[in-house]
């Protein structure tokens, strides 16, 4: 992973600034340590810049940016291009000539070949931003999955892109308004959904998509085109020997990934994924042994702490193990500096220890590291899918013919304790009521009905007749129209593979790995591998009624069937123990040090009360924790300044700040 950043005139007039080029990429100096570079048009009409995390390649013919021959295309590139030699051959056969050994180059000559075409070519993670400069053309482009974010914003007549958006703020002109609709969104899915962000005139690229932008006349507006969707059904597989199919795909993704001139590793934690990441990547390296990482949780309930079954399967699998042990003090320590590094409030606990353990695997030289994000999405690994399932079949549209019932319930007028206690089924039948689609993801703060109790009263009256439901009801619409034949899990794969995937969960790794400059690569994410699994049918999936059961049964032809067939234990931050202890005390004298601006969004009142009770279950913790990261956040990006750590810069550096806003970008 790198980090990139340019700066596009959009009509003639005063020269890109190398200075500000080379201001962006110092704010991302973690995400490429080794090296830095800025290129400016010969007519000052686009910037672009670049910071170096060194993995294919090392020599100095990897920097960026890099051109082709005659420099008239140039690329500022994050991520890989797993089949950059096979499409090197291909380019060379049509007369293109290579300098150096690293897979950007492949971009510019591809470009030259196909245009905007060819990311529909590219088997990787990746994000880049290449400026033709015969057209006068930017194309940007984010891969299938999301692995590697892009952000971009439009000050006047410039647009600015770059990997965060700490970047874009050191534009004197970049705005730090907050956008109300997307706070709203936030409390429902933890992330402000694409394209927007919490900031009012900042923007994210959704997945699998590219902006082209043709500058030269004012008002310029950007071509945005989807080149992917998760759609089911697109390809066709042997029923008969999907077992291999998966094995060899897998096999191939993990084989993919291994591409690397540092050292790679397996983020660890014992479970069926990370086993499975781990066994197949040792078989392909044997000999030598796979380095694996865990992080554990000190002073917590067993629930909490897989490192002790972790250690157990490396034991098992004879890997090089190494593991980190973090409590709440680290948390409350490092807190505002997370919320820094996260660039836009990703409030999900676990980017705390995946921030710890990304570190480990620096400070012990592992730059790359392999991840299980996917496995669920694609393979119905969590619990509430198969419930949910269930109870759609069952309740789902018979609710539609008891619209009083659907109505009481969702609007909570059979009482506090029904709707505390099925929260849940209560959303269900009150989206019933109203005609909407069914809506499940793992991973929900706030329900719709929910929002009332902690929102200011000012706040809910200038959002009257918002609905969370609006972010997910063209993604319905869409599936839909492309496969209406498509399954309740189809239709959740669909709607996650473009929203909490991209958005939550890869999201949160991109941010905290990159603080430390480790690369994370996705297996299960893998292009052929993600086709494969839109495509086989739910009962292969979930074959005999168990969750992941091809991935368990792959796994089991490597280590012991009971040690995969066990029930799932879920990973988490113990929030709920730690807002019992000092945390709680820490958000509370957040709300009352930041009351005038944070009242404008909640009813700090509600929320105090909340705090004083101590919250009783994980998920009224996981309510309290999506308030907490916002609240940090505002503090490190919004409010004040920040050093290069991320800290606050105290009273005087605060005064500065208000009279010099561009000063909150500071690195």
């Amino acid at each position: 992973m790198c980090g990139i950043a340019g700066v596009i005139r959009i009509v003639p007039g005063e020269p890109v600034a190398e200075e500000l080029l080379a201001a962006m990429a110092e704010t991302m100096a973690h995400r490429g340590p080794d090296d830095q570079g800025v290129w400016v048009s010969a007519d000052g009409q686009a910037g672009l810049a670049h910071r170096r995390l060194a993995i294919v390649d090392l020599s100095p013919a990897g920097h960026q940016p890099m051109g082709n021959a005659d420099g008239s295309v140039q690329v500022t590139f994050n991520g890989e291009i797993y089949n950059f030699r096979q499409l090197r051959r291909e380019l060379e056969a049509r007369g293109h000539v290579f300098r150096s050994q690293c897979d950007t180059e492949v971009l510019v000559y591809l470009y030259e070949e196909l245009g905007e075409a060819m990311v529909e070519r590219l088997d990787g993670d990746f994000a880049f931003g290449i400026w033709d400069d015969r057209r006068k053309r930017l194309l940007l482009a984010r891969d299938r999955a999301g692995v590697h974010p892009v952000y971009y914003t439009q000050v006047g007549d410039t647009f600015l892109f770059a990997s965060e958006i700490k970047a874009l703020l050191r534009h004197p002109g970049v705005g730090r308004e907050i956008d109300e609709p997307s706070l709203y969104h936030y409390l429902t899915y933890l992330v402000a959904p694409p394209p927007r962000t919490l900031l009012r005139d900042v923007y994210k690229l959704p997945a699998a998509t590219t902006l082209v932008l043709s500058p030269g006349t004012p008002g310029a507006v950007p071509a945005i085109r989807k080149y992917w969707e998760p759609l089911p059904g697109q390809y066709e597989v042997d029923g008969r020997a999907m077992d291999e199919q998966l094995a060899w795909l897998f096999q191939r993704a993990v084989e993919k990934r291994l591409m690397s001139d540092v050292p790679v590793g397996v983020l660890f934690s014992g479970g069926v994924d990370s086993t499975l990441n781990a066994a197949s990547f040792q078989k392909l390296i044997h000999p030598g042994r796979v380095r694996t990482y865990t992080v554990g949780l000190s002073g917590t309930r067993p629930l909490s702490d897989e490192s002790e079954s972790a250690r157990q399967m490396a034991r098992r699998l004879g890997t090089e193990h190494h593991e980190i042990h973090i409590t709440e003090n680290d948390l409350l320590e490092t807190a505002q500096r997370l919320a820094y590094l996260q660039d836009e409030p990703i409030s999900d606990p676990v980017a705390v220890p995946l921030y710890f353990v990304t570190r480990l695997a620096r400070e012990t030289g592992t730059i790359v590291l392999h991840a299980g994000e996917g496995a669920d999405e694609l393979f119905c690994g969590y619990d509430g899918y198969r419930h949910a399932l269930e109870r759609i079949r069952r309740l789902w549209r018979p609710a539609t013919r008891l619209p009083r019932l659907a109505s009481a319930l969702g609007s909570g007028l059979l009482g506090r304790s029904c709707w505390a206690r099925h929260r849940k089924m209560a959303d269900v039948l009150g989206r019933a009521s109203r005609g909407q689609e069914f809506f499940l993801s793992s991973a929900v703060a706030y329900f719709e009905g929910e929002k009332a109790g902690v929102l200011a009263p000012d706040f809910r009256r200038r959002l009257a007749g918002l609905d969370s439901f609006d972010v997910v009801a063209p993604l319905y619409r869409r599936v839909a129209e492309a496969h209406p034949g498509a399954s309740d899990l189809e239709k959740i794969t669909f709607l996650e593979l473009q929203l909490r995937l991209p958005e939550l969960l890869l999201m949160r790794v991109d941010k905290m790995a990159m603080a430390n400059s480790v690369e994370v690569r996705v297996p299960f994410l893998d292009r052929d591998l993600v086709d494969f699994a839109l495509s086989v049918p739910e009962s292969f999936k979930l074959r005999d009624g168990v969750l992941k059961e091809p991935l368990k049964r792959l796994a089991a032809g490597h280590v012991e069937r009971e040690l995969v067939y066990r029930p799932k234990r879920g990973f988490a931050a113990p929030i709920q123990e730690w807002f019992r202890s000092r945390l709680g005390d820490h958000l509370g004298d957040l709300l009352e040090d930041r009351s005038a601006e944070l009242g404008r969004f909640f009813n700090l009142a509600a929320l105090g009360q909340r705090l004083r009770r101590g919250p009783g279950t994980v998920n009224q913790a996981f309510q309290l924790w999506v308030v907490y990261n916002f609240a940090n956040w505002w503090r490190s990006i919004v409010e004040v300044s920040a050093d290069a750590s991320g800290q606050s810069l105290g009273r005087a550096g605060q005064r500065r700040a208000r009279q010099h806003p561009w000063t909150l970008a500071r690195a």
